[in-house]
């Protein structure tokens, strides 16, 4: 009687690996826009589109990819939930 079932089926991991690789690449994206002397401020390097509107819709993205993973019911098989009469 063990019950060997877990709580996301396999077949979903493989969607839960995208959406963090998608996150991670995200996270890549909105770092950076740093000078090397700290009295100098470039505004067009860190007020960028990539890190003020791109780097986030992909973390947003990636999170969501995710959460259809966990969410995702596995297929399964019409034949053998039907009743015979």
């Amino acid at each position: 009687m063990s019950n060997n079932k877990l709580a996301v089926p396999i077949e979903n991991y493989k969607y839960i690996l995208i959406g963090v690789i998608t996150t991670v690449i995200g996270f890549f994206l909105m770092s950076g826009g740093g000078s090397e002397d700290p009295s100098i401020f470039l505004e067009e390097e860190l007020f960028s589109f990539r890190r003020i509107t791109l780097a986030p819709f992909v973390i947003i993205i990636g999170f969501a990819i995710v959460l259809f993973a966990i969410l995702r019911k596995p297929k399964t098989d019409t034949t053998e939930n039907t009743i015979e009469d």
